[in-house]
């Protein structure tokens, strides 16, 4: 809690900002080579702090469950969004710092890949959390 505020809903809107948004400058940075010094760097911290932020709304959320009940879709799609946004950020740690040209190649694609996996997971899971909240609404 912070401020008797479950910290569930404030992180997730991290996940929902950090991920795409490191996805964006990660694909940008393997495909364009002279956005490679801006997006690169950028789009690595992103990743990694995006990864944390699903950690601790999966963390979070669990804990939060006690009080709100089980929104059974949004949970589906909570722990693919942590292992793939925590993909993208290894993968693109690596593409970052290794230095062999067919290795930077290959972890590249593994980067796109999974940059394009935490969007789909990070879409689906925000999706379902804001139809478990509001979805009764009109």
């Amino acid at each position: 809690m912070i401020f008797d505020l479950p910290i569930h809903p404030l992180v997730v809107h991290a996940v929902v900002i950090l991920v795409p948004l490191a996805a964006l400058l990660l694909v940008l940075a393997v495909c364009v080579p002279r956005l490679r010094g801006v997006c690169g760097p950028l789009g690595v911290i992103l990743a990694v702090l995006g990864a944390i932020s699903a950690v601790v709304a999966d963390q979070s959320g669990s804990i939060l469950t006690d009080y709100v009940g089980t929104p059974e879709e949004h949970i589906r799609w909570g722990l693919p969004t942590v292992y793939s946004s925590s993909s993208m950020a290894l993968t693109a740690l690596l593409w970052f710092f290794i230095r062999h040209r067919v290795a930077r190649s290959v972890f590249g694609v593994l980067t796109i890949l999974s940059a394009i996996a935490a969007v789909t997971f990070t879409v689906l899971a925000g999706h379902s959390g804001a139809e478990a909240v509001w979805g009764g609404l009109t």
